[in-house]
């Protein structure tokens, strides 16, 4: 697969732990601004694909290129792990990535929690990373915030902070593992505002996410991944049109019926 102009390029991924091969053979791209949602039921390689990204896995065949840069590996299957530790450093220093359980540090306000990434890996003075973690907490709705802990927060409240902290690394790439999952329903919406407002500024953006009709409105491609391997993609009408996926219109009818039941 040719890598050129494409902020993000996947190629022949393949990932297994032990005998479970989660990821067979994905090959994806995306160009600067893509919002790309990535969809798919539970097992299917979601996650783990966001994950291979930004190596807190290794695939064990496959290349990622991020702005045509690869990321260097060596040793082969199980064995295989990165090559250039400095490498992966300064390629994840361009990546943020926003969990489904928030991963806040407990001890830090909100406004040290953002900090702490521009201070420690950009090496950004605290003066200006100050400045900049209000910012973002403005642009997400939570500069009153500033001085509380996590646990003084709700759980959309806590993952607005999340993804302030993430767009204070200023990253080429932003990657959602199903932002919402974890949040009741009334506190979903919150959170996929600020989203929403974030691919209205251009930026590039993966997103798991169950969230249908979420996925239909932001979205420039939809990814419906199955067994490891993509097995729809395309613009969002053009992908919940398909009917020549058995698989995805289930999946689609499954999750329609769930959310209409969490409404009741």
């Amino acid at each position: 697969m040719n890598s050129e102009s494409h902020v993000l390029t996947i190629d022949n991924l393949h990932k297994s732990f032990g005998d479970l091969e989660v990821l067979n053979g994905t090959s994806m791209y995306a160009n600067r601004g893509d919002v790309i949602s990535i969809l798919g039921s539970s097992g299917s390689g979601k996650s783990t694909l966001l994950r291979c990204i930004n190596l807190l896995e290794i695939p064990q065949q496959g290349d990622v290129y991020i702005n045509d840069e690869l990321i260097k590996m060596k040793g082969t299957g199980h064995k295989r792990k990165a090559a250039d530790k400095r490498q992966v450093e300064r390629i994840r220093s361009r990546l943020s990535m926003v969990f489904q359980s928030f991963n806040l540090w407990t001890h830090m306000t909100v406004q040290e929690n953002i900090m702490e990434g521009p201070v420690q890996v950009l090496k950004v003075q605290k003066a200006e990373a100050k400045e900049s973690a209000m910012a973002y907490l403005d642009k997400v709705g939570l500069a009153d915030k500033y001085d509380c802990y996590p646990s003084q927060l709700s759980g959309g409240q806590m993952q607005r902070v999340a993804i302030a902290r993430a767009l204070a690394m200023e990253p080429d790439i932003l990657l959602f593992d199903e932002p919402t999952s974890a949040l009741d329903p009334e506190l979903v919406n919150e959170v996929l505002q600020v989203i929403e407002l974030l691919a209205a500024e251009g930026r590039t953006m993966l997103i798991v996410t169950h969230e249908m009709e979420f996925a239909r409105q932001v979205s420039s491609e939809i990814i419906f991944l199955n067994q490891g391997v993509i097995e729809i993609s395309g613009p969002p009408e053009e992908v919940f049109r398909n009917k020549s996926s058995e698989k995805f219109s289930n999946f689609f009818a499954q999750v329609r019926n769930t959310q209409q039941n969490k409404e009741c």
